[in-house]
């Protein structure tokens, strides 16, 4: 079973995931400038909601602010993309070093989520596709029972996610298969390996695509 962690539903939240959403697609690109009344138009809300939201933006690395020209979504940058996965490498190994071994039914559900996810498009749907990723991921590593090292990786997933969405978006299989099968097996050195293997795949190609040029 999917565990969910609470992010609250209020109106500057909702406003703030759907600029978050839009952001990590690249519907609004690094640099661009987000007029407070623009986007009051656009979501059909308030300036006080859009306010709040770009603040919460700003907090999380997802926008820069400007005192005198407002807000602009954040640049994407390679050393800040290499300390952000140097701080999931940590945190995510934590996560599953202390994972308590999935049941049966636990193991069922996770196969489940990954056929469903490996099923879909990554090119043609590739927001549906990253949404499944994020919940089987959470699911995953809610297996431990290290809850703050657990909100801080999925304050890191949305920062990174800007940058997966620079990769190729046909990497081959996602490795949590591999996660899986070793947490079916409850082979922690397996488990551990896997990870990070995964992670230098992913870490390499994000280095390729700075090298050679978005």
């Amino acid at each position: 079973m999917a565990t969910q962690i609470d992010m609250g539903d209020s109106l500057p939240n909702v406003v703030a995931d759907e600029l978050r959403a839009l952001i990590v697609r690249g519907t609004l690109l690094p640099g661009e400038h987000l007029g407070q009344t623009q986007l009051a138009d656009r979501f059909g809300r308030s300036k006080v909601p859009i306010r709040e939201a770009l603040k919460l933006l700003a907090a999380e690395g997802f926008l820069r602010h400007d005192h005198n020209r407002g807000y602009f979504v954040a640049p994407l940058e390679l050393e800040e993309a290499r300390q952000l996965y140097k701080l999931r490498r940590w945190l995510e190994a934590e996560l599953l070093a202390t994972a308590v071994w999935p049941t049966d039914a636990q193991i069922a559900e996770f196969r489940r989520q990954f056929d469903a996810l490996d099923a879909m498009d990554q090119v043609s749907d590739f927001t549906n596709w990253a949404l499944a990723l994020e919940n089987l991921r959470l699911a995953l590593f809610a297996l431990s029972p290290e809850r703050i090292l657990l909100r801080e990786a999925t304050r890191l997933w949305r920062l990174t996610d800007r940058y997966r969405s620079l990769m190729p978006r046909t990497m081959g299989e996602s490795p949590e298969r591999k996660l899986i099968d070793a947490l079916a097996a409850r082979d922690r050195d397996a488990l551990l390996a896997d990870y990070m293997q995964a992670r230098s795949k992913i870490e390499d190609a994000l280095e390729q695509v700075f090298q050679h040029g978005r």
